[in-house]
This record gives structure tokens, C-alpha cells and sequence, in this order.
């Protein structure tokens, strides 16, 4: 019952073997990016952790393909306010929503909020907040990526998220000097932090960090043997 473990960006293909009577998929939605920084001085928000979700599988059709969906990273602007890319199993039988992304700011940024909202399955946690900035001077934290066990971190100033076990990433820390681009979350589903500009250069959010995928398929002697050991 080992799975099988999907963590690069792509349109992933899964077959279920022709001895499958049950699977069980586990997704982590992209983290959000963080809030671009466009005044002199400013700083962004934090962007929201992804989404966890799982959901157990009736197998009807073995041998059928099956596809998981996980997209490019959330990469920071000056511009857009860029959300986490969502996680999908079969288009819409599981989904792990991407967090929000924190929008720029000319002043100081609000940190986008996790939510639970919107994904799909028999259970869904929230991805962590992201913090607002708490003065030109210094940049929100991205929020943590949620996991198997709980919600992602709320991140607080500029202390990022923390990552929820299983798997969850944490959050980009935010910025308290320089003239640069937020940091980037962590895979799987940590946030960008706020980008900081102490001068007339635009700085962007940092990227949210990658989804993640986990497919388990079970045939009947795994079953058998759930209680065995």
C-alpha cells in the first residue's frame, strides 16, 4: 500500500491496477504569493497557505485513467494579487484549493486569509493566514501550508507560517531590511512573504510554494491485511 508520490508540476497520469477495489488520494493546493511593494517606502502582506484535502476513492472502473493536476507555482509581481494554483484529482473529484495571494500595496500590505472554503473531499483544511505588514519598514509572512493532521500556521508580522504535518510547507519570512522581493513558501503549499522597496524600486511578493500529491490503490489482499502486523 506504499503510494505513489507526485510532487513536480505537471498533468500527472494515474491508472488504478485491474486488482484495485479502493484508493485514497491526499492533495496540498499551492501556496498564494505574497503583496508586491510599489511606494516609497512600502511593504506587502503575507499570501494564505494552500488547502489540504483528502478523500477516499471507489474504484468502478480499473485500469481507467485517472489524472492529477498540479500547476506552476504562484510567482510574486508589482502588479497582480497571484493565488496558489489548486490541486485536482480527476478534475473535480478531489481538490485542494491554492491559497489567496496578498495584493501590492503602496503603503502596508494586508496579508491574504486562509480558507477552507472550495475544496473538495472528506476532509479540508485550511491553509494558514498571511500577516499584514506591520510597517513600511517591514513585510508580512506568508502563511503555512496545511496537512494530514491540521490547518496551516497563521503567520504573525513578519514571522512566516508554519507548515502543518504531513507535508505542509511553511511560509516565506517576511523582510525587515533591504530593497528586495519577498521570500518564497516552501512546498508543499507554504506562501510568499510581502516584498519590501525602501526606495523608488518596485519590489515583488515572494512565490507561493508548489502543491503536492499523494495516490494510494488497494487491492483486495491489502484489505485483508489492513489489520495484519
Amino acid at each position: 500500500m506504499r503510494p505513489t508520490i507526485l510532487t513536480t508540476v505537471a498533468t500527472h497520469q494515474t491508472t488504478p491496477p485491474s486488482s484495485t477495489v479502493f484508493g485514497f488520494v491526499r492533495l496540498w493546493g499551492g501556496g498564494g504569493a505574497g503583496g508586491g511593494a510599489t511606494g516609497n517606502p512600502s511593504a506587502g502582506g503575507g499570501g494564505a497557505g494552500g488547502q489540504y484535502a483528502e478523500k477516499a476513492l471507489a474504484i468502478t472502473a480499473p485500469g481507467a485513467q485517472k489524472n492529477i493536476v498540479i500547476p506552476a507555482a504562484a510567482v510574486g509581481s508589482t502588479t497582480l494579487t497571484v493565488p496558489g494554483g489548486d490541486v485536482t484529482y480527476d478534475t473535480n473529484v478531489a481538490v485542494a484549493k491554492g491559497g489567496a495571494g496578498a495584493a501590492t500595496t503602496t503603503g502596508t500590505g494586508t496579508g491574504a486569509a486562509g480558507s477552507g472554503a472550495s475544496g473538495v473531499g472528506d476532509t479540508v483544511r485550511a491553509g494558514g493566514n498571511g500577516a499584514n505588514a506591520p510597517g513600511t519598514g517591514t513585510s508580512g509572512g506568508g502563511g503555512g501550508g496545511a496537512g494530514t493532521t491540521a490547518v496551516g500556521g497563521n503567520a504573525s508580522g513578519a514571522t512566516q507560517g508554519s507548515g502543518a504535518t504531513l507535508s505542509g510547507g511553511n511560509g516565506g519570512a517576511g523582510l525587515t531590511s533591504g530593497n528586495a522581493a519577498g521570500n518564497a513558501g516552501s512546498q508543499a503549499g507554504g506562501a510568499g512573504s510581502g516584498g519590501r522597496a525602501g526606495n523608488t524600486t518596485d519590489q515583488a511578493g515572494g512565490n507561493g510554494g508548489l502543491g503536492r500529491a499523494e495516490i494510494y490503490y488497494l487491492d483486495q489482499r491489502d484489505l485483508l491485511c489492513l489489520g495484519c502486523g
